[in-house]
């Protein structure tokens, strides 16, 4: 097995999809593989993008098993503020804490916050409103972002507070944190934001405010909302960590009991658990992606997960897709193991 690894990982290090990459592969009893490949170490820090996501999931899971949220409790009743604001009012008012877990809320899928003045609220308001409402799933930062506010809302804690409470002390996972201080052994993202550059050119949306694209990130989130507007910490994006602390996240899935938890990783909406993504890249089993180039992937009937980051923005030429790596790679490990 650890060959077939090594050698998935090389070829595709060699077709230039990523300069790095780190994979850790294990069960509830054993690690089977754990290798860095490129200028990186087993332990070194990526900017984890979207995978901040099952941080927030993880969170709100806890939070509805503390009795503090429901999964089917309507989000303004957590969130007052929405029915302030006409068109959150409107769009919002009868969707719930599932919908957003499952993106099945009907919000648009992105919008370049730091394009606009105002609050979280104001800004979301104004950016819905030029948008139709959406039918079915559609993959939405948006979600999740207002998943943070309620997070922030009912704990009476910053994201920052919620993250040691819930995640490092409940779960005793380390080497996880926002806007981290210590940059010695965190892989390099991006040059600059070029690809949401273009996405707002391509929306006519105005944003002259960009990061230099001579210097590549270090320990400065790569997400434009995260960073421009959120101060890097946010619900969608802005986690920062080494593969050991969403193994063990991963082993708090797998290892758990819990109702709830089981039921997370199970389609709820099309495509969709409770934070977690179904779909072939993740074979018999859940997972879930980021843009910087990392994914995490749980098959909780064969105990067997894998988490694999890599750094796919570092290149001053144009960014790879790693559809066909993350299906190869978890169909090898679900077929050899």
């Amino acid at each position: 097995m650890e060959s077939t690894i090594d050698s998935i990982i090389s070829k595709y290090m060699g077709e230039n999809y990523f300069p790095s990459a780190v994979c850790k592969i294990f069960s509830t009893e054993k690690t089977y593989y754990n290798k860095a490949f490129g200028n990186v170490q087993v332990d070194t820090v990526y900017d984890v993008a979207s995978l901040s996501k099952i941080i927030t999931s993880t969170e709100v899971l806890m939070l509805i098993n503390d009795g503090k949220i429901s999964l089917n409790g309507k989000i303004n009743s957590y969130l007052p503020i929405i029915n302030e604001f006409e068109v959150l009012n409107e769009r919002l008012n009868d969707v719930t804490v599932e919908q957003l877990l499952t993106h099945n809320s009907g919000l648009i899928d992105w919008y370049p916050f730091y394009s606009e003045e105002g609050t979280a609220f104001e800004v979301m308001n104004k950016a819905i409103g030029k948008y139709e409402k959406f039918s079915g799933t559609l993959y939405s930062d948006l979600n999740f972002m207002l998943l943070a506010e309620i997070i922030k809302s009912v704990t009476g804690l910053s994201l920052e507070e919620s993250l040691e409470k819930y995640i490092k002390q409940r779960l005793n996972i380390k080497n996880i944190y926002y806007c981290p201080n210590n940059k010695s052994n965190i892989a390099p993202t991006s040059y600059g934001n070029g690809i949401e550059e273009k996405m707002c050119k391509d929306r006519n949306i105005e944003f002259n405010n960009w990061r230099s694209h001579d210097k590549a990130l270090v320990g400065e989130v790569n997400d434009g909302n995260a960073h421009y507007f959120f101060n890097g910490v946010s619900g969608h994006a802005g986690i920062f960590a080494d593969v050991n602390a969403y193994a063990d996240l991963c082993l708090y899935y797998m290892a758990s009991t819990d109702e709830l938890i089981k039921s997370s990783m199970k389609e709820h909406r099309e495509g969709r658990g409770l934070g977690w993504q179904i779909s072939e890249s993740f074979p018999s089993g859940c997972g879930h992606t980021g843009f910087t180039g990392t994914s995490v992937y749980i098959c909780k009937d064969k105990n067997i997960a894998a988490v694999t980051f890599t750094n796919r923005l570092h290149t001053k030429g144009e960014a790879k897709d790693l559809f066909s790596f993350r299906k190869e790679l978890h169909n090898c490990i679900l077929n050899t193991i």
